[in-house]
This record gives C-alpha cells, structure tokens and sequence, in this order.
C-alpha cells in the first residue's frame, strides 16, 4: 500500500495560480500524492517532445516542466494569439499524448508564460551561414542552407538534423585518434553544422582532409533524408590539461615573495659553505706570516 500526502497537490497548485506568470489550468488535480502518482506524471512528462519538436504541439511553448502535475511555459511573445480555444487544442494534444504513452487521462496541466521570456529572442537568422565566412576563425564552408518558406519549416528540417546529429563516423578523424578534429555541433538559430579543427595542426587541415571529413557528413545527414547539408570549419583549440593550467597560472604576490626569500636563503647557505670550505687555507697564511715576522724580530 502506497502512502499519500493529503492535499499537497492542492497546495502546491495554488501556488501556481497565484504567480504572476499563470495562465490557466486544465485536467484533474488530486488531492492525493503518492510515488505511484508521481511516477506516471514523471513518464507522462518525459514522454512529451524534446526542444525539437515543441512545434508539433504548438510553436508558442517554451519548455515543459514536471511537478505534481506538468506544467507548460508559453513563451511571451504569443501573448496577443493565446487565447481559450488555442489553450485547449493544446491540453487536448498533451492529453492524447499521456493517455497513449502512460494511460493517464484528464491530465493535469498549468499553462504559465515563460518568466523573462521578454529578455529572450532566439530567432533564425537566414543570413548566418555567409555571415561565418566573415569570422576570425574561418575555415571553410561547404553545403548549402536551405530555403524556408516558414518557421514551422524550419523548425521541421532542424528537428531532423538534431535527430541524426551523431556522426559516429567522424571518430576515427577526431585529434584523440591523430585526426584534425576537436568539435562538432549543430547551430540551429545559425542553421548549419559547425566542425572545430585543430590550430595546433594545421598541416593536417587541407583541402583533401576537408572534403573527406565533409563527405562522411554529407552521406550521413543524406541517409536521415537531409542532402547538401551546411557546414562551417572553424579553427579551434584542445582542452587544457589541469597541469598546463597550472603552468599558466602566475604566481601570487606571497608566492613569489616566498620564492625570493627561499631563492636568499639558498644564496646565503652556498656562500656560508663557501666561506667554511676557504676559511682553513686563510688560516694557515696567516700562521706562515706570524711565523716569518716573529723570525725577523727574534734576529
């Protein structure tokens, strides 16, 4: 028998209701929580879509979240489009989906704006792919973008490249097996893969090696049903090791002081040895000349 908490759900749901952010709520809210409730609003949530794929639901949703129940962050740019038939097309979504995955109907739901969603803009720039030839670090470039006729494409096509973001293929050209590569990832506001090779080597960064690298890639995305994919290579630099960091790091003012004080002590403790190695040869000079002038005078 699972033990309950009584009404923490309640409490917890008000809450809610009474930030600032709130919106509305949808679904049933127990009354009763238990680690098998928690468990299936758990599965529930971890079920729905990735950041990829918020735009088969709706493209106004931010991120899901999960408490006692799942709570979905609007982002507030939507604010003038969000309205009750909108609102309830999505819990009918998130609703059909739990029941599917986890069997749980009449899901609870709370519906919140994003907080400092208005701080953030994160929007494709079409342009970024020419832009990269403009940086610093430029490589080359190779592929092309494609054209979206809107955002809802976009996002479809950049879901896909995120699926098959794992080039597994490129593993015997990374720096670990002597190869020119350091990184790899997918710039999805910038819509193109960017490749880090390595400064350090730059006789293994060619043409040849560059075409190479980029043909694995290209089979790779073309067998996910993406051709021509956009690349950038781009210079980068290896990890530091904790111990070249170390190197790097310059010594404090104590540190150094010790230092000199040790560097004195050191000085003093060979001149003191000096000294005693020489000081019994002065000493027999010394008797030698005692010796003659005493002779001199005892004449």
């Amino acid at each position: 028998m699972l033990v309950g908490f009584a009404s923490a759900s309640t409490e917890t749901f008000e809450e809610y209701a009474k930030d600032s952010h709130f919106i509305t709520n949808k679904g049933t809210f127990t009354d009763t929580i238990d680690q098998e409730w928690r468990n299936t609003i758990n599965n529930c949530c971890t079920s729905l879509p990735d950041s990829y794929s918020y735009y088969r639901f709706d493209k106004a949703i931010r991120t899901f979240a999960c408490s006692e129940f799942i709570i979905v962050e609007l982002k507030s740019e939507y604010k003038g489009e969000i309205n009750d038939s909108r609102i309830d097309k999505l819990y009918q979504k998130i609703e059909a989906h739990c029941e599917e995955n986890t069997g749980l109907s009449e899901v609870p739901v709370v519906f919140m704006w994003a907080e400092d969603e208005e701080y953030l803009n994160f929007e494709y720039d079409p342009d970024a792919f020419e832009k990269a030839k403009n940086s610093s670090g430029f490589v080359a470039s190779m592929g092309h973008v494609p054209v979206f006729a809107d955002e809802d494409e976009w996002l479809e096509w950049s879901e896909k490249v995120h699926k098959a973001r794992h080039v597994f293929e490129l593993e015997s050209h990374f720096a670990s097996q002597d190869g020119p590569l350091l990184s790899f990832g997918f710039k999805k506001y910038s819509g193109y893969i960017e490749v880090g090779v390595n400064k350090e080597t730059p006789d293994k960064v060619n043409d040849s090696s560059l075409n190479e690298i980029y043909q694995i890639i290209d089979e790779h995305f073309d067998d996910a049903g993406i051709s021509d994919i956009p690349v950038v290579f781009v210079w980068d630099l290896p990890a530091q090791t904790e111990e070249a960091l170390l190197e790097e790091i310059p010594p404090t003012e104590e540190e150094s002081s010790q230092s000199i004080e040790e560097s004195i002590d050191n000085e003093s403790a060979e001149n003191e040895e000096e000294s005693s190695q020489t000081t019994p040869g002065f000493t027999s000079i010394m008797l030698i000349l005692c010796l003659l002038i005493l002779c001199r005078f005892t004449k």
